[in-house]
């Protein structure tokens, strides 16, 4: 049964995939059944088609989220979903949005949930469940169970970038055309290098939000002073720090994060005082309630292979980037660094605090990407890369695109890593897949 909401029709399934795929190929059913009969999880997905269309001549376009840790978007409607859900619709695919394990509909993961997995080392092994190898796993499954076996189309967002290469290296044969928004990653990984550049990326979105908005930076570091000298909460109990301040930033790369923190600072101080609008607005802006895998795997989705994170936002900014520091001045604010301390203080986290640092201190992982099998790469992959992206540095973006075969891009600085969320920066990449005959629109 489906439903129809103003101008969308939607149906929605689920689907039982085993917890571990390790061995495992999701075309041989006996031994997907042997597995999932250990242990299994439910895969939640919709469909989406223009309400009122027999056919999606173009067939069936999957959804890759970003993240990790986020579910797919909600849909409300053919005019107030993202804005390529709605060129997808109106150009002729039914639009397919599977939440990924652990998220969303799809055996969410909860801290009651993991607690109950052992101690810190087994949560930190059941985690390893949830990355991109699994996660890929889980969709090709999907299709050749719920879709005919129908070759996708595929649309990864940031992370869902990292999903769309891993998938080219491991199943090609199930996509058609793939393409990707902000979500180009180096291969070979190189986790330090790429924070290294993220670093100095936020070094120059901190100068640019400071050209536009100057006052601030007085305003911050009284802000900071402030904070320091009392005992400030947010509305869940967290106590306010300059951290939690500076992690504002993390908004920088997205179209109205400049914006968003200046208004957030305009209300900072009511009669003197730290006001309510200021401390609510900062725990809204900075709450992983709802997504906390989205902290927990945000470094363990880079691992190739063997491999030691060890916290290395932490390790570069006590090396490289002591500018960073709370006691710093100028105080500057930070992007996407994961820091011991947001599981040390943030209430949401503490309760992955211990699988988190088993994942930090963890040296064998799933290899992710073949490098031979993308250099041969015979899926035509379009991506979208954006000029000055906070989160996946432009510079790994070009050198990844430099390796994998059947390869084409377009660079832009008109969006920012939100483009195909807040502007039509999909119907940019799919007009040029069109211009080369790779899809008929």
């Amino acid at each position: 049964m489906g439903s129809v909401i103003s101008g969308i029709q939607i149906e929605e399934g689920n689907l039982d995939v085993p917890l571990d795929w390790r061995g495992v190929n999701p075309k041989d059913e006996g031994e997907v059944e042997k597995r999932m009969g250990e242990e299994k999880l439910s895969i939640h997905y919709m469909v989406l088609k223009k309400a009122g269309s027999e056919k999606s001549p173009l067939g069936p376009l999957v959804f890759f989220q970003g993240g990790p840790g986020q579910k797919c978007p909600r849909p409300r409607g053919i005019n107030s979903c993202h804005p390529w859900i709605k060129t997808a619709l109106e150009v002729g695919f039914e639009v397919v949005l599977p939440d990924q394990r652990g998220v969303g509909d799809s055996s969410p993961i909860t801290a009651s949930t993991l607690l109950k997995r052992g101690d810190g080392k087994a949560q930190g092994e059941y985690l390893k469940r949830f990355l991109t190898r699994s996660i890929v796993c889980d969709f090709e499954y999907l299709r050749i169970k719920k879709f005919r076996g129908e070759k996708w189309v595929s649309l990864g967002q940031s992370f869902g970038g990292f999903i769309t290469l891993t998938y080219l290296s491991f199943f090609p044969e199930g996509i058609r055309l793939a393409f990707t928004s902000g979500g180009i990653g180096k291969i070979p990984s190189d986790i330090m290098e790429s924070y290294r550049k993220t670093y100095e990326m936020v070094v120059e979105k901190n100068e640019r939000y400071f050209e536009l908005f100057p006052k601030d930076r007085d305003l911050l570091f009284r802000l900071a002073d402030r904070i320091n000298a009392e005992d400030w909460r947010l509305p869940n109990g967290d106590k306010m720090t300059v951290e939690r301040l500076q992690s504002l930033g993390q908004q920088f790369g997205m179209s109205t994060g400049f914006a968003d923190v200046h208004w957030i600072l305009d209300e900072a101080f009511c009669g003197g005082e730290l006001s309510e609008n200021f401390l609510r607005d900062v725990w809204n802006a900075t709450s992983s309630y709802g997504h906390e895998l989205y902290w927990t795997l945000q470094e363990a989705i880079y691992m190739d292979g063997k491999g030691k994170l060890d916290w290395p936002s932490d390790r570069l900014r006590e090396s490289s980037f002591p500018q960073f520091y709370p006691s710093a001045r100028p105080l500057l604010f930070t992007g996407e660094m994961n820091y011991k301390w947001r599981f040390e203080e943030e209430k949401a986290l503490k309760p992955f605090k211990d699988a988190a640092f088993a994942l930090e201190e963890s040296s064998e992982w799933e290899e992710i990407y073949s490098i031979p099998q993308l250099r041969e790469n015979p899926v035509p992959l379009y991506a979208m890369v954006y000029f000055n992206d906070m989160y996946v540095p432009r510079d790994d973006s070009m050198s990844t695109l430099s390796m994998v075969g059947n390869s084409h891009y377009i660079i832009t600085s008109q969006f920012e890593h939100d483009g195909i969320r807040v502007a039509d920066a999909f119907k940019k990449i799919l007009d040029l897949a069109a211009e080369n005959g790779d899809i008929d629109i």
